[in-house]
């Protein structure tokens, strides 16, 4: 079943939505939960991260760090069957020399995967 562009944006959208929330709430564990089981992330600057529990680690790191305000700002998203992608720009501050924040930005790429009960989980993440 495809969906409409509209209505794959705004579902898109809301995970968007909820994964900056639980990462600016400094809550690993509900970040990793946005992810399905078997999930890949792929930073650009790390390994490849595979499965919830060194998804959890990875972002649990980040947050300690003082990464935070991390946003995302969806281009486009498009789906076929239970499969969807999400394209847009992300940013984040982390703490620069003294006390200055730094800001941070790039591109994000996500797939997602619709699960059994509707809702979409991250099955692929990248960003630059």
């Amino acid at each position: 079943m495809t969906q409409s562009s509209e209505n794959i944006r705004g579902e898109i959208q809301r995970a968007n939505d909820e994964w900056n929330s639980a990462f600016n709430s400094g809550n690993a564990d509900a970040v990793a939960a946005l992810y399905a089981p078997d999930a890949v992330v792929l930073p650009s600057t790390h390994a490849v991260i595979r499965g919830a529990s060194a998804i959890e680690d990875f972002w649990n790191g980040l947050i300690s760090a003082g990464v935070k305000d991390h946003r995302i700002e969806m281009v486009d998203a498009q789906s076929g069957g239970d499969i969807a992608y999400a394209i847009g720009k992300w940013s984040a501050s982390a703490p620069g020399e003294g006390s200055e924040a730094q800001r941070y930005e790039g591109t994000v790429v996500t797939v997602f995967r619709r699960q059994g009960d509707g809702s979409w989980k991250a099955c692929l993440h990248t960003w630059n």
